[in-house]
């Protein structure tokens, strides 16, 4: 029988908090993050304002790290404390401890500094200390040398399904026996490759106001952050005295392959991975007490979510709570699926799922034990999670 996987910690960093208490408070009291910024002149964004990893990692070693391994390390610093499996006390740490990290840029913003600086300046005068920031992988790999983290590393690229691919890539590993213990979850920083990205595509809310699921939406605003759940078997985290937090069941995932940056609106390929994740999991859509949608404020991907979801769910749909969070956060690329799923999670815990700004303005009562997330994105990529509230 393959073993089951479960959550016994979490960290995270956004800017509506940092920590998972503060997340949770915003989430649920309505909090939404976005306001115009000296750093992109112009534009409203989510920005983490005011950013000390300091306060969490101390001042050693972290001037070499770019903002996204920052970001990294920091969730990566609360999941690991929260989950008692912190290495900076071992005399040998742990080679069964590993990360797997969903993103979509990575460390562009370092890539395009070093490049332009040799373009520039000539290969003679670029810095060699920012060298190891020029692959996307960069942010796993400082965060894992940051805490000793010698187990499976591992970054995974699907645009805005990054988070919950590297959630899924994990569990698999666990199941394979491939690792005891691995840190899943997301990162993107906020940077004006990324922000600039966005712009030219149309992406941004020209109001500066992420409404999903309104008819007055007019685009997403750009987030950053990261979200690291702590996965282990079921075995592992009891042998530990460590009581679950949640399951995870399911997970579908399609390749709508309609365009490079267009969602494909007839939402088939969205509404078949979420299919597969109720299939695993062994439900059908009357099992689902909630779910947390992709949706951002883009006209044409909201509308293609709401398409995939009532083909789905049909009439059933009505009973089903729904919420956006990336109305709270957002949107964070490729901690996004994370985010989302950490509000999820959340959501089972307290029984409620939190208020969407343009769509509710209250939590909304929920009663059961399984929630949906989805994180669907404009390249074709589409993925779908399915989790449940702890119960032996």
């Amino acid at each position: 029988m393959s073993p089951r996987i479960v959550v016994t910690a979490a960290g995270v960093i956004s800017p509506i908090g940092a920590g998972l208490e503060k997340f949770g408070c915003a989430l649920f009291s309505g909090r939404r993050a976005g306001a115009p910024s000296d750093r992109f002149p112009g534009i409203t964004v989510a920005e983490i304002a005011d950013f000390r990893p300091e306060v969490w990692l101390g001042n050693k070693g972290i001037r070499v790290l770019d903002r996204s391994a920052r970001l990294l390390s920091v969730a990566a610093h609360m999941a690991l404390s929260a989950s008692g499996l912190s290495q900076e006390a071992a005399e040998v740490s742990d080679p069964q401890l590993g990360l797997v990290c969903g993103t979509v840029f990575g460390s562009v913003h370092s890539i395009t500094a070093f490049d332009w600086s040799g373009l520039v300046d000539g290969p003679a005068w670029v810095n060699p200390m920012e060298f190891p920031n020029t692959v996307i992988n960069a942010p796993a790999g400082q965060a894992a040398i940051k805490h000793r983290l010698r187990g499976l590393n591992s970054t995974v690229c699907a645009g805005l399904a990054s988070g919950l691919h590297a959630i899924q890539y994990a569990a698999d590993a666990l199941r394979f026996g491939r690792a005891r213990a691995l840190l899943a979850g997301g990162v993107e920083e906020l940077c004006e490759e990324s922000v600039l990205g966005l712009r030219k595509t149309g992406a941004t809310s020209a109001s500066g106001n992420a409404r999903p699921f309104s008819e007055e939406r007019d685009g997403v605003v750009p987030g950053e952050g990261s979200a690291l759940w702590m996965l282990e078997t079921q075995e592992s985290a009891e042998a530990r005295g460590r009581a679950p937090w949640l399951e995870i069941c399911g997970f579908g995932s399609t390749q709508a392959a309609h365009s490079i940056n267009s969602f494909d609106p007839r939402g088939n390929g969205a509404a078949e991975a979420m299919e597969q994740a109720l299939a695993e999991s062994g439900i059908g859509p009357g099992g689902v007490s909630c779910i947390v949608a992709s949706a951002s404020g883009s006209r044409a991907g909201d509308e293609m979510e709401i398409r995939a979801i009532e083909r789905v769910f049909g009439s059933r749909l009505a009973d089903i709570p729904v919420c956006a969070p990336k109305a709270s956060f957002g949107e964070a690329m490729g901690a996004s699926g994370a985010l989302c799923a950490l509000t999820a999670g959340l959501a089972l815990q307290e029984q409620s799922l939190p208020p969407t700004h343009g769509f509710s303005q209250t939590s909304t009562p929920i009663s059961g034990e399984y929630a949906l997330v989805n994180a669907f994105g404009c390249d074709g990529n589409n993925a779908s999670l399915v989790i449940r509230l702890w119960k032996n």
